[in-house]
């Protein structure tokens, strides 16, 4: 099975960053949901909370997280900012992080009071809401017959040519071990270039003939560096 796409996710629940390799370890994509936007309670927020998050395109830099909100503002938060101890809520786990100072521009976008936080290095999970590493297959994409949705609303990680459901898989220098299958929610009707819900699709078509599932969660289990292109084996 061939790699045709990898993504990381910087800021949970913000846009897609395409990238044509990423070392991995056990936290998953190295700058995987290293960030969160969360409420004063430490409540991670998610698209299914601030549909606007999907038009938040982040870029992070060797020194600072830098934001387009919307193309309506920019925002650069220095990485050394990140200095205020916080503890993130991510579906009742909570997450070892540091808070910036509060972001004004994002509030306004937003449309809620949020603190930016950044994980802890010695954090044991990142703010994913599961498991480290989500595959989906184009495979996967095509029994669903939905010509209008694209493969970015299931937000994967990785996205494999061809068809399986595989235990293991490896690569040059990965190997994943299957978890379980991702169950979908209604993030998945909300299109990720306006952040605008869509309608019933594909949420409705995934609980009538597929169990709410599309993807696979995985683990590492060998860390290294998987990249687009590469051969995985299955066993």
């Amino acid at each position: 099975m061939r790699i045709s796409a990898l993504y990381v996710y910087p800021v949970k629940g913000c846009r897609a960053c395409p990238v044509e390799e990423a070392a991995t370890g056990p936290l998953g994509l190295d700058d995987d949901r290293r960030f969160a936007f969360v409420d004063a309670d430490g409540l991670a927020f998610t698209q299914r909370d601030r549909p606007l998050l999907a038009t938040v395109v982040p870029r992070l830099e060797p020194t600072a997280l830098r934001m387009d909100l919307g193309g309506l503002a920019g925002v650069l938060v220095p990485l050394s900012s990140f200095t205020q101890p916080m503890s993130v809520d991510v579906w009742g786990k909570r997450v070892p992080g540091h808070a910036a100072p509060l972001i004004p521009e994002a509030d306004d976008y937003l449309g809620a009071s949020v603190r930016l936080v950044m994980l802890d290095g010695a954090a044991q999970r990142s703010f994913a809401d599961s498991r480290p590493v989500l595959i989906t297959t184009s495979a996967m994409l095509g029994r669903l017959g939905l010509p209008a949705v694209g493969m970015e609303r299931f937000r994967p990680n990785v996205v494999l040519e061809g068809d399986g459901k595989w235990q293991t898989l490896r690569g040059e220098r990965v190997v994943l071990e299957y978890s379980k299958p991702c169950g979908r929610c209604e993030v998945t009707t909300i299109d990720q270039a306006s952040g605008v819900r869509q309608g019933p699709e594909p949420l409705r078509t995934l609980n009538e003939r597929f169990d709410g599932n599309f993807g696979d969660y995985y683990e590492i289990v060998r860390p290294g560096r998987l990249r687009r292109g590469e051969e995985l084996l299955a066993a």
